[in-house]
C-alpha cells in the first residue's frame, strides 16, 4: 500500500489560499480518480476539486469553512501503488538526510507554501512547497507550549481545557496563587455558550467573502451617493412593444438591458465612472470597454458575474447574456472568466428595489449604479394630472476620484437617454 498526499492546487492567478466550503467525502471513503472530493472557494470563484488517484481517504486537512493555503496538504489517500506520487511523502532516507543537514547547519527546514520568488504551479496541478531555512530557535508551537506550561493548572483542568478547545493563556485565574481551576473554565464556557433562544450560524464561504469585501470597501473608500428620479414611461412602452415582436429564440426583455445600453453610451463621455482606483499603487485606471459587474442574488448571497464589452452588444444579445450569467451563478456552473474583469458594477433588487439604495462600491472600482423599483406616480402636466412610471436611480461614488458635480452631470445625461430611449440606439 502507498500514501498519496493531495495538496491544495493553484486554482487561480494570484490566489494563495482558499476556503474549503464543503466536503464530498469523509475519512474511510473509497474513491475513484476524478470523483468530487471538496469545494474550494477563492475571492474569484468556487471550484470543485476531484480525486487525483484511486484510494481510501485516511486524512482531511480541515473542517468545512476553514481556510487553507495553496500547496498545503488537503487530502491523504491510501493507495495500492507503492511508487512515489506527486505530492507524496519523501522516502525515509531523504527524511533522515534532511534531518541531519538541519542539525549540521543549525537550522530547521520549514515548508513555506507561498514566498515571493516561488513560481506558480500552473495548470492546476499540485505542487510541493519550496523548503526555506530560518535560524534555529523556538518555533511558534514550542513557544506556545512553553507559555501554556508556565500557567498554573492541575492536569485535570489542562485536559478539560484541551478537550474543549480552550486556550489557558486567555483564562483569568481565580484559584489560590493564581491557579486556573474548574470554576474558571465553567465561567468561560458560560460566556461562550449561546443564550436561550439564540442560534449561531458560522460565517463561511460566500458570506465570509462578502463580509470581508464590504468591510474593506467602507474602510478604504469615502463613499457618497447621488440619487435622481427618472421617468421610465416611454422606456416601458418601448420594452413592451419589443417583447410583443420578439422571436421565440429571443430572451424576453426586462428593463435592465435598456439601462445598461444607456450606461454604455453615457460612460463614453464620463470615463471616470468606468474605472478603478489602485490606491496603494497611486494611479487610476480608466477603460474603453464597459465590463459591467451585475450583482445577482443567490441562496448564499450576492455574486457578481461580468457582462463583458457591454457597449458592443445589441439589446437582445445583452438580454441573453444576462440570463446566461444569472443562471450560471444560481446553479454554481460558471467559469472564473465570467466572474472577473469588472470595471464598474450595477446592482438591482428588481421589484423589491425600494425607493432609494446606497450600494457599497466593489473595491477597487470607483462607482456602483443602483436602479430601484418602478412605481406609478401622479404628476401635473400643463395643469392636467397624469399617471407616469418613475424609478429612483442611485450612484455611489469614491469621493477621492469622483466629485459630486460630476456625479450630478453624469446622472442628468443618463436620465435624458432613459427618458427618451430612442436616442440610446442612435450612436
Amino acid at each position: 500500500m502507498g500514501v498519496y498526499k493531495f495538496k491544495l492546487p493553484d486554482i487561480g492567478e494570484g490566489v494563495v489560499e482558499a476556503e474549503i466550503t464543503a466536503w464530498h467525502v469523509k475519512i474511510g471513503d473509497r474513491v475513484e480518480e476524478e470523483a468530487p472530493i471538496a469545494d474550494a472557494m477563492t475571492d474569484k470563484a468556487t471550484i470543485e476539486l476531484t480525486a487525483p488517484v484511486d484510494g481510501i481517504i485516511t486524512g482531511l486537512a480541515c473542517e468545512a469553512g476553514e481556510i487553507l493555503a495553496v500547496g498545503a496538504d488537503l487530502v491523504i489517500f491510501e493507495t495500492h501503488d507503492e511508487s512515489e506520487k506527486d505530492g507524496g511523502e519523501k522516502d525515509g532516507a531523504e527524511k533522515e538526510r534532511g534531518g541531519k543537514e538541519g542539525a549540521e547547519t543549525g537550522t530547521e527546514t520549514l515548508a513555506e507554501p507561498f514566498t515571493k520568488d516561488m513560481p506558480p504551479s500552473g495548470g492546476g496541478k499540485a505542487f510541493t512547497p519550496t523548503p526555506i531555512t530560518k535560524p534555529a530557535g523556538k518555533t511558534a508551537s514550542s513557544a506556545k507550549a512553553e507559555n501554556t506550561a508556565a500557567i498554573l493548572a492541575s492536569p485535570a483542568v489542562r485536559k478539560r481545557a484541551k478537550d474543549s478547545g480552550l486556550d489557558l493563556s486567555k483564562i483569568t485565574a481565580s484559584g489560590a496563587e493564581g491557579q486556573i481551576i474548574h470554576a474558571d473554565l465553567d465561567a468561560l464556557e458560560t460566556r461562550l455558550a449561546p443564550a436561550e433562544g439564540e442560534s449561531r450560524i458560522k460565517v463561511i464561504g460566500l458570506r465570509r467573502v462578502i463580509a470581508t469585501r464590504m468591510a474593506e470597501a467602507k474602510r478604504h473608500i469615502p463613499h457618497f451617493t447621488y440619487v435622481d428620479e427618472i421617468d421610465v414611461t416611454a422606456l416601458e412602452a418601448l420594452r413592451k412593444r419589443a417583447n410583443g415582436n420578439r422571436r421565440d429564440s429571443q430572451t424576453k426583455l426586462t428593463v435592465l438591458p435598456f439601462i445598461i445600453r444607456a450606461l454604455a453610451s453615457v460612460l463614453r463621455d464620463w470615463p471616470q465612472f468606468n474605472a478603478k482606483y489602485m490606491d496603494e499603487e497611486g494611479y487610476v485606471s480608466r477603460f474603453s470597454d464597459l465590463n459591467l459587474g451585475i450583482a445577482v442574488q443567490t441562496d448564499n448571497g450576492l455574486v457578481v458575474p461580468v457582462l463583458k464589452r457591454a457597449q458592443t452588444l445589441n439589446i437582445w444579445d445583452m438580454a441573453a447574456e444576462i440570463a446566461r450569467l444569472s443562471q450560471g451563478v444560481r446553479t454554481n456552473r460558471i467559469s472564473k472568466d465570467d466572474l472577473t474583469g469588472a470595471t464598474t458594477t450595477l446592482t438591482s433588487l428588481g421589484p423589491l428595489g425600494g425607493l432609494v439604495t446606497t450600494p457599497v462600491i466593489n473595491r477597487p472600482e470607483v462607482a456602483i449604479f443602483g436602479p430601484n423599483k418602478i412605481r406609478p406616480k401622479l404628476v401635473l402636466d400643463n395643469g392636467n394630472v397624469k399617471e407616469r412610471r418613475v424609478m429612483n436611480f442611485s450612484v455611489s461614488c469614491d469621493h477621492r476620484v469622483i466629485d459630486g458635480y460630476d456625479a450630478a452631470k453624469m446622472m442628468q445625461d443618463l436620465k435624458a437617454l432613459i427618458e427618451d430611449p430612442v436616442f440610446m440606439f442612435m450612436d
